[in-house]
């Protein structure tokens, strides 16, 4: 029984630094993406997601720091430098609702691991309203996606 819970605390920790990362990764790809929108809609969606991307990241930092792990051992030391370097040209070529889209997808499948193995009512309502947060993204993402796809599609007729 010792080892079972051992591993699943193991499991919980690993988790928690891979969703920590994922949060960062997340916001300055949202915060990339509204850098390169005119469309003010499309802009305040990023700004507004990169913003509870980092109010999420916080909460999960608070979390590590209550079960003993120092959050700056955990954050990736050397950002993307893809990301990062990515031009405004190499952006603007891509669909950035459906790049999001599928990082929130995988930040998503985290929440539900966490939310199966984790024993904390606490923490477990933590995921559920990020989790929550991130469903609503990936339909707004997704509604956003469809509509540049139709776009694109319409111009090149």
């Amino acid at each position: 029984m010792y080892f079972r819970i051992m591993s699943i605390n193991k499991d919980i920790s690993f988790l928690l630094e891979k969703l920590l990362n994922s949060y960062r990764e997340n916001k300055i790809s949202y915060l990339n993406s509204a850098d390169s929108q005119y469309q003010p809609s499309f802009n305040r969606f990023f700004n507004h997601q990169a913003i509870t991307r980092n109010n999420m990241f916080f909460n999960i930092s608070n979390i590590l720091s209550e079960i003993g792990i120092e959050v700056e051992d955990v954050i990736l030391k050397r950002p993307d430098i893809k990301q990062l370097m990515s031009t405004k040209i190499e952006r603007e070529k891509e669909n950035l609702f459906f790049k999001n889209l599928k990082k929130d997808i995988e930040i998503k499948e985290i929440l539900h691991s966490l939310i199966k193995i984790d024993i904390k009512k606490n923490r477990i309502e933590i995921y559920k309203k990020h989790l929550k947060k991130i469903s609503e993204s990936i339909k707004t993402n997704k509604l956003y996606s469809d509509k540049i796809n139709e776009k694109v599609y319409l111009n090149n007729l």
